[in-house]
Parts: C-alpha cells; structure tokens; sequence
C-alpha cells in the first residue's frame, strides 16, 4: 500500500501525498484500498502540479493556523465549527483567497462567498454509506 498508487480521483488530485483520501472508505465501497475515496466531493482537474507533503508553505493536517489577516468574531466562531484536524487547512485557503482578492478583513460574508463557488456544498453532501438510503 505504501508504494501503489492511487485510483479514480485521488489518483489525479494534486493533493494526493497531503491527503490521499480514506483508504477505508475505498476499501469498504470498492473491496480495493487503493481506489478512489468516494466521500470526496473534491474533482481534481489532473493539470496542477503536485502538493509535495512538507513543501515550503505547505501546511499538514491537525496543525493550527496562525491568523495572517484581521477576522471578525463571527469569522471566528463559524470556523471553530470545522473539524480540528482540517482547521487549519480551511483557514490557510481563505486567508489565499483574500490575499489574491485583496481582501484584509475575514468576515462571515466572505466565508459565505467561498463557499458558493465552491463546485460541491460539503454540508449537503451525503456520505457514501448513507447514499440511496431514505
């Protein structure tokens, strides 16, 4: 396992040596742990180069986010609603997204904002094992 490379989308992502996906999501839906996780509404365009595990910059899952630009108490509060272990990551790509945009203050509007051009609405999105299911 260590060595394979990964199926479907994972194999395509360039995330895939930061993230790789749950390999028991794929072995539970497709019998193979190197196939594709499921649960991942992310659809990897296959044409960015590689997120290299410990590149400069790069930030690991489960690591706190040092705040770069001003957020607002409601900011603040909507992201200790995300789950600790991706926390950080989430804070590191909004704070890019207003460093690109030329946004200096973080606010719940803007968070609102990402999230709409976001191509998949994690919180509607079901996961596999609840799929087809009423």
């Amino acid at each position: 396992m260590r060595s394979g490379e990964l199926g479907g989308h994972c194999g395509r992502c360039e995330y895939r040596q930061v993230c790789g996906g749950c390999r028991a999501r794929a072995f539970a839906e497709d019998g193979d742990v190197m196939s594709a996780d499921h649960s991942c509404g992310y659809e990897p365009p296959g044409n960015r180069p590689l997120v290299a595990a410990g590149a400069a910059g790069a930030l690991t899952y489960g690591t706190e986010r040092p705040r770069e630009r001003t957020w607002t108490p409601e900011a603040e509060a909507r992201m200790a609603r995300i789950p600790s272990f991706v926390r950080g990551v989430v804070v590191k790509r909004v704070e890019d997204y207003a460093d690109r945009e030329g946004i200096q203050e973080i606010t719940v509007e803007l968070l609102d904002g990402i999230r709409k051009e976001m191509p998949v609405d994690f919180s509607k999105k079901l996961p596999f094992f609840l799929k087809g299911k009423d």
